[in-house]
This record gives structure tokens, C-alpha cells and sequence, in this order.
């Protein structure tokens, strides 16, 4: 039976959907219970096919894939919402938590309409001093039992960052999902004007691997994962069976099924104009899981001019993560 998300908001103290605006005072949080919660937290630099792994891994019938929530980078919710675009000018209309106001409105009302997105602005709005563990804490009673997986790229653009997800749940399980060098360069080519010169791409891959690979090291061995995107979307039914097995679920045939179609995923299409995204644009378009191809070899096309002591270091923590 399938868990009623919105009744569990209203008992919990939210809104009736429609009723008009009554201004309240800023609520305190719950108090934090960090041993209470285990969520599997992605560590995924971007264009690691993070969009379609991490929907492919929520859609077990035991856990709840998120989308982007954006909920570790900073110290506050109020800091999130202020927060200017990564790269580039902030464009007219922008909406620092796409994703995050897309699981809001899921959970408080089951659906992502113009109106039930806008009501899940207002209540992140009434809830600026509150920190992202508050609102993740918030997020996860709501679909407990189940097991919330939650991707943000931007979690590994600092070890501080890393470090609050831990912080917060430091029974946390975390998967760090890898990408070719080869491929997700040409990736962040195609979709990043600042990464248009690549050796600034191969910086970019090494400096954020480097960084995870760091952060795990530091883990128990059972807390954290190594995963190759290429291995999931190529080989799924043993590559999920293995993960299921890490995070603790069944590995059924029926469940790990459910996990071959992120296409299922209330997040796994467009929202309207106020919250789209919240996931990757292309997958957005074409959720269904392809296969990929995998580089014969770590060579980099010798049109990249990249400097040999940095492509060395590439080299170095690709053949470290299994490439």
C-alpha cells in the first residue's frame, strides 16, 4: 500500500492545499536525531550520469530517489535560496532549488503543479534559518520507512561540504559514482562554457575524484561504495544487485526490476516552468536507461594539448577507480 505522503505533512503541522496565505511566525525546527536516519548520499561529480543512477537506485521499492536538493553546500536553507547560479550570471526567473521545491510539493501534496510548488517556495521561505539536515530530516520522515537517495553534484565542490552531509548523518551510506575521464570530459565540454579548454575539464575530473576519494578513505569500510556509471547502465542486473546488497535491501528479482526503470519516477520528467529541473536536462527528456560506450583506453585525444604532468594525475586516480 503505498505510504500517504500528504497526510503525514498535515498531521505534521503543514497547510491544506488552497487555503489562502496566513502569514506564521518562523517555526523552529524538530530537534535533530542524527543516528535516526540512513540515507544513501551520492558523491558524484556532474556529468557522471548521476541523474539516471541515482533515479535507478531510488525507484527500489524500499527507497525514495530525490532529486537535487542542493541541501549540503551551504549552512542555511536562507543561504540555498540566495545562492546565485554556479556558472554564469543569474538569469531572470532563477530558482536556486528546483529539485528541492519539486520533492516539497510531491511529499505535501502529491503532485508538482504550478500552485503546489509555489505553496513549497513559501514554506522553505518560512524556514530560512533552518539547516539543510533540518529540511532532509523533514523530507526523510515523510517517506520512511523507506530509504531517501539523494544526488546533488554539488556536494563534492568541497570537502566542507561533504563533511556536513556526514555530520548530519553520520550513519550516512555514500556511493561515490564514477564516469570515464574521456567521456565525462567531452560532457562537461558540451554542457559548460567555462569548461570549454581541456585541461581545465581534466583538472576539474581529478581535483573532485581526488576529493572523494579522500573523503571515503576516512569512512568505515561498509559506509561507502565505489560505483562506474558505465557498469550500472551496461550491466544493471548485477551491478544493482550489488548495490542493493550494500544498502541493505532485497535483491529480488521483481525489486531490483523496479530499479531498471527511473522512467517511473515522479521526478523523472519535466516540472512546469517554476521548477524545472531538479535533474539532469537530457535525462529529463529521455529517462529510459541506454548503454554507453566505455573508452578502449585512458589516451586522451592529442587534439586536448593537456600537459602530461596533469594527465598523469588523471591517469593516476582513473586506473584507482577502476578505468
Amino acid at each position: 500500500m503505498a505510504h500517504d505522503y500528504r497526510s503525514s505533512y498535515l498531521v505534521s503541522g503543514g497547510r491544506e492545499p488552497g487555503c489562502a496565505d496566513v502569514p506564521l511566525e518562523a517555526p523552529a525546527p524538530p530537534e535533530r536525531a542524527p543516528d535516526a536516519h540512513r540515507p544513501v548520499i551520492f558523491l558524484a561529480p556532474a556529468r557522471s550520469h548521476s541523474s539516471v543512477v541515482a533515479t535507478m537506485i531510488g525507484s527500489h521499492p524500499e527507497c525514495f530517489g530525490f532529486p537535487e536538493l542542493y541541501l549540503f553546500d551551504h549552512a542555511t536553507v536562507g543561504a540555498r535560496l540566495d545562492a546565485p547560479p554556479a556558472l554564469g550570471k543569474t538569469p531572470p526567473g532563477w530558482n536556486p532549488v528546483p529539485g528541492l521545491g519539486r520533492a516539497i510539493a510531491e511529499l505535501h501534496e502529491g503532485q508538482q503543479s504550478p500552485a503546489s510548488i509555489a505553496a513549497a517556495r513559501r514554506w522553505l521561505e518560512e524556514r530560512r534559518s533552518w539547516s539543510g539536515a533540518d529540511i532532509f530530516d523533514h523530507l526523510l520522515r515523510l517517506v520512511a520507512p523507506r530509504i531517501g537517495v539523494e544526488k546533488s553534484p554539488e556536494t563534492v565542490n568541497g570537502k566542507d561540504k561533504m563533511s556536513r552531509a556526514l555530520n548530519a548523518y553520520p550513519h550516512a551510506r555514500f556511493l561515490h559514482l564514477a564516469r570515464h575521464p574521456i567521456t565525462a570530459m567531452r560532457s562537461l565540454q558540451a554542457h559548460y562554457v567555462l569548461f570549454d579548454h581541456p585541461t581545465h575539464c581534466a583538472l576539474s575530473w581529478f581535483n573532485q575524484h581526488r576529493r572523494i576519494l579522500d573523503f571515503t578513505a576516512g569512512l568505515p569500510a561498509g559506509q561507502f561504495i565505489l560505483v562506474r556509471s558505465e557498469s550500472v547502465l551496461n550491466s544493471p542486473e548485477s551491478e544493482l544487485e550489488r548495490i542493493a546488497r550494500w544498502i541493505g535491501v532485497s535483491e529480488d528479482p521483481d525489486a531490483t526490476c523496479a530499479m531498471r526503470h527511473p522512467e517511473l519516477s515522479p521526478f523523472a520528467r519535466p516540472a512546469p516552468d517554476v521548477a524545472y529541473g531538479g535533474n539532469d536536462p537530457g535525462f529529463l527528456r529521455q529517462p529510459t536507461p541506454r548503454a554507453v560506450q566505455l573508452p578502449r583506453s585512458l589516451d586522451p585525444p592529442p587534439a586536448w594539448r593537456i600537459p602530461g604532468d596533469v594527465w598523469s594525475q588523471v591517469e593516476e586516480v582513473a586506473r584507482a577507480l577502476g578505468y
